[in-house]
């Protein structure tokens, strides 16, 4: 409603008709200039605004006014303002417009003034101060959440009263958590990054948007620390310090992957606001605590004020994406928000012939139930299918078969689908004393589905001959997972000091089956048979009548954790930490032989409670560094791997330590990090090498290394996302000489980003870019190194500001067409990394 009273006195010279029962008090007013000047337009409007208050507040109630206004005015996101140089009545009008805020302006206070401007990314306090240095005013927040300007300084008599405000937070911390949010990954209350004793990145909407990130490996391949590897087409493993990342958070509250898969769905990045990665064991908070980390994804809000944006993108491989985000109130009062994100993306894939389709919906609604309580609802749902190739095989001699990347090797009836849909509700307590409570809830649901023609391993590398195979299999997995906790301040010993206390939940159904081609075709079930790989024919899809292999694996685990942060001295801080849990593990085939063509027995596991420490201090240097250390335990159930006589591994154990040191510059706009870790672990499966198939748990591993990292604003105008990582991981024992396979991370790994907004009257330009560089990996299969070579692959992006709500970018990925491996791997097959790729995308907001 303001935006349109702001117009109206523009077009009439006038303010609209206020209602007979408006009450409105003006208890500032600027003195009276000797000569009244003709009435500029933001003078008009300063006029209509005091005036045009209460005429909001007649309407929608004055309670409901001053709520909505104030949840928007000290908004920590960063918003987009083009602001050009003049008058400087103009400018603030133009730029109270662009922000959507109410700006109560004396007119004498601005004449005769004039603005360089402000063009780029700022909160809104930070462009009214952009906007008005060197004019000796500035803008001060008021209790409703309109702005007022006034002097710095000036003569006595025509000096305003300077009004006091508390804030939210400072313009410079709004900016700051904007560029390095806070994260719950470590912990489930909002932290600064150096608050956390561990490893944490957070890839905000800001960085996924200059990257042009559309799927979660896009954000990941930018993560500091974190490879990528491709192990199908659509899914991926996640590596942290040498070790899979198997434990993920949608909003903090732990899922996982399902029990029969060994990679995350690719899945589009549409309905998320940002990512956190914890890199290391995460225990603490997630149930079976993985040692590679935990990847905690943030589902986007309901906006408290409308907003909404789309984009378009369109490249090479007749690659297209369309994505719609509409948000806001939903009610007068603005107690009912909601929000509805669509998006869909086609594109051919770098094999002639290769095609997927990904689609995305997602909506939310949430509601202030009281003036205490918040709830939270949502659901969304996902669907990626498409014709595909499996991983190309490994030759005779162990290294990749090299083939043109257009090249297509399978069968013309390959094709995956994968469907997932999500369901949640969370609601939120606010308590006595500043605490809080929160109990969530999610339902996931996974349904996969493939069918391959396989060239296999091992293939001659001149003749090509090999033994290729058909391969169909189905997934149905279910997870219910449930987190309840509270949090607050308490006192002992005079000082004040943090507790988090909860208790999860977490079910997981997993429905798997492999089809076999029917014997009565007549043909090759295993592919026994040699041919060459290049005969796209040789494949058979006759699985129906076939025999299967079926089973089920139940599991569920319980968990009781806390989390206390005790102020020892002003600088220091004693993180203690622990969890207990319980768990157990069913795996149940079916009864029919010929559904159970593998032999899969009947198994069940548990275990008693087990408690994982977690222990770290937190010392603040000075302002700008902080120092910490923390030791992290291990505990990590193996339901997916079965030994010969029918029972369930045995679970990881280990114990990571941590020391480093964090830094925040420029007022937390920057933050660097330097860390050095090292992870034992026991119990790691490897293949039986007496049975084939089966696993035994005995294998031991280190890894060691150091991080790097930097993200934030380095300069006016200059963001980065950069890391630095060296992981040297090796064996403890003899495992994997004699049939275990351990995926290895590159020794070395370099990640860059950077954004720069260039000043002037060049400031509708930007311009980004960055590198992968890594050394050489390997996977280590009963004592045969699958080796890929090292590369160093370069992205950049150009973009344009055509107006205050469209702009557009080109980007371009591998830009030199490096042709590199991504992933080598005897199990899964060795895959390409993409080739140069160009994308161009216009984007539009409201």
């Amino acid at each position: 409603m303001r935006r349109p009273l702001l117009r109206s006195a523009h077009r009439a010279g006038t303010c609209p008709a206020l209602p007979k029962e408006a009450n409105v008090t003006i208890t500032r007013v600027a003195r009276r200039p000797a000569r009244r000047p003709a009435r500029r337009p933001i003078t008009i409007a300063v006029h209509c605004l005091l005036m045009g208050a209460v005429s909001i507040a007649a309407v929608a109630g004055a309670p409901a006014f001053a709520q909505a206004a104030a949840a928007q005015a000290p908004d920590s996101a960063l918003k987009r303002f083009d602001v050009p140089a003049g008058p400087l009545a103009a400018a603030l009008n133009r730029l109270a417009d662009q922000a959507n805020v109410l700006l109560s302006v004396p007119g004498a206070t601005t004449a005769g003034k004039s603005t360089s401007g402000v063009h780029g990314s700022y909160t809104v306090n930070g462009a009214f101060s952009a906007l008005l240095g060197g004019t000796g005013l500035h803008a001060v927040l008021q209790d409703d959440g309109s702005y007022s300007l006034v002097p710095i300084s000036t003569d006595a008599d025509n000096q305003l009263p300077i009004v006091t405000v508390v804030a939210p937070a400072s313009a410079a911390r709004a900016e700051a958590e904007a560029l390095n949010p806070p994260t719950t990954v470590g912990s489930k209350i909002p932290l600064a990054q150096r608050e956390i004793p561990q490893s944490v990145s957070v890839i905000t909407q800001q960085q996924i948007q200059a990257q042009n990130a559309s799927t979660l490996a896009d954000v990941m391949r930018y993560a500091p620390g974190i490879e990528v590897l491709p192990v199908s087409s659509n899914t991926n493993s996640y590596i942290a310090r040498g070790f899979p990342i198997t434990t993920f958070q949608l909003d903090g509250v732990p899922t996982a992957l399902n029990s029969s898969s060994v990679g995350a769905p690719d899945e589009d990045i549409s309905m998320y606001d940002r990512v956190e990665v914890l890199r290391g064991p995460a225990g603490l908070f997630n149930g079976f605590g993985g040692d590679g980390g935990t990847i905690n994804m943030v589902r986007k809000r309901a906006p408290s004020t409308f907003q909404a944006s789309a984009a378009v993108s369109v490249g090479n491989y007749a690659d297209h994406r369309e994505e719609l985000d509409i948000g806001g109130p939903l009610n007068q009062a603005g107690t009912l928000r909601g929000r509805l994100v669509a998006a869909q993306h086609d594109r051919h894939m770098m094999q002639d012939g290769t095609w997927q389709r990904d689609q995305q919906v997602y909506g939310t609604l949430e509601a202030d139930l009281t003036s205490t309580t918040t709830a939270r609802i949502g659901a969304s749902y996902t669907k990626q299918f498409g014709h595909v190739m499996y991983g190309l095989p490994m030759s005779t001699e162990y290294t990749p078969v090299t083939v043109p990347r257009s090249l297509f090797l399978g069968a013309d009836w390959n094709y995956v689908q994968l469907e997932k849909s999500s369901e949640f509700v969370e609601v939120e307590q606010k308590l006595p004393a500043d605490w809080r409570a929160k109990v969530a809830y999610n339902h996931v649901q996974y349904s996969q589905f493939a069918q391959y023609g396989i060239p296999n391993s091992y293939v001659d590398p001149v003749t090509m001959i090999g033994n290729p195979y058909s391969l169909s299999y189905a997934d149905k997995n279910s997870q219910n997972a449930l987190d309840v906790n509270v949090s607050g301040p308490f006192k002992l010993l005079g000082r004040e000091h943090k507790l988090t206390l909860g208790a999860s939940y977490l079910n997981q159904r997993d429905r798997s089956y492999e089809f076999l081609i029917n014997p009565a075709s007549g043909l090759d079930t295993f592919g026994d048979f040699t041919a060459s790989i290049l005969d796209n024919s040789i494949y058979s899809d006759a699985f129906a009548g076939g025999p299967q292999s079926n089973y089920t694996t139940t599991s569920n685990q319980y968990s009781l954790y806390g989390n206390a942060r005790i102020s020892i001295l002003d600088p220091l801080t004693l993180v203690l930490g622990g969890q207990a849990t319980w768990w157990n593990s069913t795996v149940t085939p079916e009864a029919d032989p010929y559904y159970n063509y593998f032999g899969t027995v009947y198994s069940h596991a548990s275990s008693k409670p087990k408690f994982t420490p977690f222990v770290g201090l937190v010392y603040d240097i000075n302002d700008t560094y902080t120092a910490y250390a923390s030791y992290t335990s291990i505990y990590k159930p193996q339901v997916s791997y079965n030994t010969f006589d029918g029972q369930i591994l045995k679970p990881v154990t280990g114990s990571q330590y941590e020391v480093g040191i964090k830094g925040e510059y420029f007022g937390g706009k920057l933050n660097t990090a330097l860390a050095l870790f090292q992870i034992d672990e026991s119990n790691r499966a490897f293949g039986d090498p007496d049975h084939a198939n089966f696993y035994i748990a005995s294998g031991k591993a280190r890894s060691q290394g150091v991080e790097l990292s930097a993200s934030g604003e380095l300069l006016p105008g200059l963001t980065v996302q950069t890391g630095y990582t060296y992981v040297n991981v090796h064996s403890l024992d003899s495992s994997l000489t004699t049939g275990g396979n351990f995926s290895w991370q590159p020794k070395h790994q370099f990640k860059a980003w950077a954004n720069y907004q260039l000043p002037g009257q060049w400031h509708k330009w930007n311009i980004g870019g960055g590198a992968l560089v890594q050394s050489s990996m390997y996977s280590l299969d009963s004592g045969h190194h699958d080796v890929a070579g090292g590369y160093a692959i370069f992205n950049a992006q150009v973009g344009y500001q055509i107006s205050k709500n469209l702009s557009a970018t080109v980007s371009g990925t591998n830009i030199l067409n490096r042709k590199y491996w991504s992933a080598v791997e005897l199990g899964n097959g060795n895959y390409y990394g993409n080739p140069a790729q160009v994308l161009f995308t216009l984007r539009a907001k409201i």
